[in-house]
């Protein structure tokens, strides 16, 4: 892996860890994340004065239509999941399945190869953020957690589906304009589906904070440099080596939102910075 695809996907992991936190801590959440959304698209709407859109091929419209047809599904799943547990566990469930998902899917689909050592990188990756909590499959779990985890996976199944479109994507159009248009279409169907689903859409204006902002620049920032890093790595190197994020959010979670934290995750956290490693100098 390429060290320009590695400082991105690391730059990568802790603007989306950050928004994460963010997302956690606000009552609102969809609401917000749809707010967060609708400015990432209007900050980013002077693109539109450098590309053309009639460049465009109908392949690369079907790929981002496919991609935002994901990422609704990812919003309104991450959502729920924090709404129902704890941001160290959502979060590395949510990215280690993503992980799981992609690798073999990559070899299938899109005939990736890694090699041995890349494979035993990413192995690394996915014990540390499956072994950081010894509770995290338990049949007994406190109320809501079980819920938690389901919702946490199916999140890590909608980032598996928009990480492999978006790996042929990025080849079919520029990086920028493709990640501009994924937002731009995925702000209008999750408008649509809460609409359809609620009744009601969420209030944009009353969204309108700074923090709701920074939300967006983080969110586009994450998608963008992800994006230019699988147009230069192959997608299970680049998704596996994110899960450093879940390092950051069970830091973040124990320091800002008070949860449990333990000797079993800084070992756990230790054990996904060797699979980095690993990955970094794997081909």
């Amino acid at each position: 892996m390429s060290p320009i695809a590695l400082l991105l996907v690391l730059f990568a992991a802790v603007c989306h860890t950050t928004w994460n936190l963010l997302l956690k801590q606000e009552p609102r959440r969809l609401e917000t994340q749809s707010a967060a959304l609708g400015w990432a698209v209007l900050l980013a709407s002077p693109l539109l004065a450098i590309y053309s859109l009639r460049d465009l091929s109908g392949v690369a419209w079907a790929l981002i239509a496919a991609s935002a047809v994901f990422e609704t599904g990812y919003v309104f799943a991450l959502t729920s999941a924090y709404a129902a547990g704890d941001l160290s566990l959502v979060y590395p469930v949510a990215r280690g399945s993503a992980a799981l998902l992609v690798v073999p899917l990559a070899i299938a689909l899109l005939g990736e190869r890694p090699s041995a050592s890349g494979l035993l990188g990413i192995a690394l990756v996915l014990a540390g953020v499956f072994g950081s909590d010894a509770a995290l499959f338990r049949r007994r779990a406190v109320p809501g957690r079980r819920r938690a985890l389901a919702l946490a996976l199916l999140t890590g199944s909608m980032t598996a589906g928009y990480s492999l479109v978006n790996k042929v994507g990025v080849g079919r159009a520029p990086v920028v304009l493709y990640a501009y248009l994924v937002f731009a279409a995925n702000v209008v169907l999750v408008y649509a589906v809460a609409w359809r689903w609620r009744g009601t859409v969420p209030d944009f204006a009353a969204s309108a904070r700074p923090r709701t902002v920074v939300m967006g620049v983080l969110m586009v920032s994450a998608y963008v440099a992800v994006l230019t890093a699988m147009s230069l790595a192959p997608v299970s190197y680049v998704v596996a080596a994110r899960e450093v994020g879940v390092v950051v959010a069970a830091l973040l979670g124990a320091r800002v939102l008070g949860e449990p934290h333990s000797q079993r995750r800084l070992l756990a956290a230790a054990v996904i910075f060797a699979g980095l490693v690993v990955i970094a100098v794997s081909r």
